[in-house]
């Protein structure tokens, strides 16, 4: 048995995940929502292309996730405004505090699922708007220059 690099349980089958680019052999709770690169069976060897741990439609849909930009900032003045500790918040919410504190220290960007858990028991806003979110990647089409008004 082994023990999870993120949790600390022990557990007889270990995933290889890639958490910011760092490898972790963690167990298939923590492995949840993460790319899975491989798996370790009991007696230690790798097991490559088996089956991944499903991710949650919010894990795939992370890259699309517009939050605001001082989003730690946000969620630490309203836990801090409702005189919650971190390791409450976590328990409330039923997330790791590492995880919270990570993303309060905007070392992580929330998946929109823990936005929108967030933003439940803070009763803060973390998303952009979709037309701001379509003009903070496309800058503000009324007052940007084209390049076709270069052009002609």
């Amino acid at each position: 048995m082994e023990e999870c690099e993120l949790c600390g349980n022990k557990t007889a089958n270990i995933y290889i995940v890639d958490v910011e680019g760092v490898e972790l052999r963690v167990c298939a709770k923590c492995a949840k929502g993460k790319h899975v690169i491989s798996q370790v069976n009991t007696e230690g060897h790798s097991r490559l292309g088996k089956k991944p741990i499903p991710t949650s439609s919010a894990t795939k849909r992370h890259e699309e996730a517009e939050i605001i930009d001082d989003y730690g900032k946000v969620i630490r003045e309203a836990r801090e405004r409702m005189k919650l500790p971190l390791n409450t918040l976590a328990e409330m919410i039923n997330e790791k505090e590492t995880l919270l504190y990570r993303v309060e220290n905007q070392k992580t960007l929330p998946t929109i699922e823990l936005a929108k858990k967030l933003e439940k028991a803070l009763g803060i806003k973390l998303e952009l708007d979709a037309s701001k979110a379509e003009d903070a990647r496309h800058g503000d089409r009324k007052e940007s220059a084209t390049l076709g008004e270069f052009m002609h």
